[in-house]
């Protein structure tokens, strides 16, 4: 069950940060809404919390499981980028950070169902 909630939080963070980079480059006026600047950051901490609670339960952590090392390295990659591309003011800057950005969640897609790391193997 602990998987199916961070999938699910996984999907809901994907699709959020795709809708507010296109209501970016379309300069819309949803950037504005209240809701659009606080429900990415509680479904954020939801991921977080299910993520560790996933590590707790079965019994792996980073730095130890190279793959996890992996994904914790590609979250990073994955945060920094996809700040530079919602908070970049040139779209040039912009679209680098979404394209890094849709890299790095490439990378945590396939070490997560791979289970392969991919730069700390």
């Amino acid at each position: 069950m602990l998987k199916h909630f961070h999938l699910t939080f996984v999907g809901i963070t994907v699709i959020l940060f795709l809708l507010r980079f296109f209501w970016l480059q379309r300069q819309s006026p949803m950037l504005q809404k209240k809701w659009v600047k606080i429900v990415p950051h509680i479904n954020d901490t939801l991921l977080l919390i299910s993520a560790i609670a996933l590590i707790v339960y079965l019994g792996i952590y980073p730095f130890q499981t190279a793959w996890l090392t992996d994904k914790l390295v590609g979250l990073v990659g994955y945060i920094v980028f996809a700040a530079i591309a919602l908070k970049a003011r040139q779209k040039l800057w912009q679209w680098f950070g979404f394209l890094v950005a849709m890299g790095w969640l490439a990378v945590l897609f396939h070490v997560a169902t791979s289970k392969q790391a991919i730069m700390f193997g």
